[in-house]
């Protein structure tokens, strides 16, 4: 049996009812890991010793104390800090930094009974939307080795969508755990803001990131999220109760309207996805959904409003960093150290603080009227693998800047609404497509029955990259 390509549950299953153990589930998703990591790089850190031993206290664990994930492995974008690992946002200036403590997310998953087997990919500090950095190299589409799978969070796509791990720890500052599901043909969710401790992000009170999941199967997601929800004290947005998630149902969508955009945040698909996406959704209404197409976008806005955050973000970081660890970031990375080179406009933030506000209360507009807002998660294929100072994407057949490829999926880290992306069919050449969809402020249950409804219609739980 290929235990490496079951479901969280059912490998949680599995070792409930004795039908295989820990040990053995781990060895078969350590041994796909290696093979992944030769072919795509999608790990900083393979922490096999750590893991077995992980594997063999879970079977000694009496049944009666287990969590609801016991046994099952899981990785860590090596952006969150995991114990007594390796964590290195991606960059030599922490090349062998070891944190003493796990990030919130990581210890509770930890508490439901999951095993840790590495830190995969992401670009220095998570400063560019592919993954590649001067201290791991470059990852690669598992799909099609001349592709990127996206970023930042690549090496967390590469390695569920390949069954190296079930479950991906993984962030969203701009479409980070949802564009490498898209280009990596599994599921990505970027939970409502608040949902889920992102407490060692140090910008709190101007955030744009959520710490989030990539599964290849709703009901994982499901029950990763149900156990990473709840209050942290230092983390001032999750200081609400949340209810946790029921088991996937599309026959809840019965009577929802659905709102297309083919534009989304101004962007334009490729007529390749619009065409798939829009061929699924009708094929959805047979489900008991309506969708419409508006002719106006009220998600239009300047991207350079997401851009500028982020970019000024990690500035304000690199700035307190010690000049040693700041000699050792991409020389590309530089000009952000130096304050003449790169002094943004104090009143344009705030200006751009108020446009982001305005966009909240659009977004709010339109659900009003509708119960979901549906789009391509990217619009094309993404670009080459090979780094480039310039890299491109090709969307009906004209080559384009990359932004693009991604801005619209920064919409919902301005405003906070949760988000996911959904494979939902593939290119010619076997690259996937993704769909995205935009919930209500705690609407992750609408999202994950919607993501159960495509599933219905495209089941690409049977696909598996070859990595030839």
């Amino acid at each position: 049996m290929e235990l490496f390509k079951l479901s969280a549950v059912k490998l949680a299953e599995g070792i409930a009812r004795n039908e295989f153990s820990a040990v053995e589930v781990m060895q078969d998703v350590i041994n796909r890991a290696r093979f992944v990591q030769s072919k795509c790089n999608a790990f900083v850190t393979l922490d096999e010793e750590g893991a077995r031993a992980g594997a063999q206290a879970a079977d000694r664990v009496n049944k009666k104390e287990r969590g609801p994930l016991h046994g099952v492995p899981f990785t860590v974008k090596d952006l969150l800090d995991t114990r007594n690992l390796r964590t290195t946002y991606g960059s030599r200036a922490f090349a062998e930094h070891i944190p003493t403590k796990d990030a919130a997310a990581v210890a509770r998953i930890r508490a439901s009974g999951a095993i840790l087997i590495g830190k995969t990919t992401t670009s220095e500090f998570a400063s560019q939307i592919l993954t590649d950095s001067l201290l791991c190299g470059v990852t690669i589409n598992p799909w099609n080795s001349l592709y990127s799978p996206g970023g930042s969070s690549g090496g967390t796509g590469v390695a569920v969508s390949t069954g190296a791990s079930p479950i991906g720890i993984s962030t969203d500052g701009g479409g980070s755990a949802r564009i490498p599901a898209a280009a990596c043909g599994i599921l990505g969710l970027k939970p409502t803001l608040g949902s889920v401790p992102h407490e060692t992000w140090p910008y709190l009170f101007g955030t744009n990131s959520s710490v989030s999941i990539n599964t290849r199967e709703t009901i994982d997601l499901v029950k990763v999220f149900n156990n990473l929800i709840g209050p942290h004290v230092l983390d001032p947005w999750t200081r609400h109760k949340r209810a946790s998630l029921l088991e996937p149902d599309f026959s809840k969508l019965r009577g929802y309207k659905i709102l297309y955009l083919p534009n989304l945040g101004g962007n334009q698909a490729d007529r390749v996805v619009s065409n798939r996406i829009k061929s699924l959704l009708k094929q959805f209404s047979a489900l008991g959904a309506s969708t419409e197409t508006e002719g106006e976008d009220l998600t239009k806005f300047d991207p350079s409003i997401i851009t500028r955050l982020i970019t000024c973000n990690l500035a304000a970081r690199f700035r307190e960093l010690s000049k040693s660890q700041q000699e050792k970031l991409n020389p590309k990375l530089h000009s952000l150290l130096d304050s003449e080179r790169f002094r943004p406009d104090g009143v344009l933030l705030q200006a751009e603080s108020m446009a982001r506000s305005r966009l909240y209360n659009r977004l709010e507009v339109l659900f009003q009227n509708y119960d979901l807002i549906v789009s391509a998660t990217v619009t094309s294929k993404p670009p080459l693998a090979k780094p480039s100072d310039n890299p491109t994407v090709t969307i009906n057949d004209e080559i384009e800047d990359l932004e693009k490829w991604w801005t619209h999926l920064g919409l919902v880290n301005l405003t906070g609404h949760p988000a996911i992306s959904i494979p939902c069919g593939e290119f010619e050449d076997g690259l996937p497509i993704g769909l995205h969809v935009i919930g209500k402020w705690n609407g992750e249950q609408d999202l994950i029955n919607f993501a159960a409804g495509i599933e219905e219609l495209y089941n690409w739980n049977d696909k598996w990259p070859t990595m030839d």
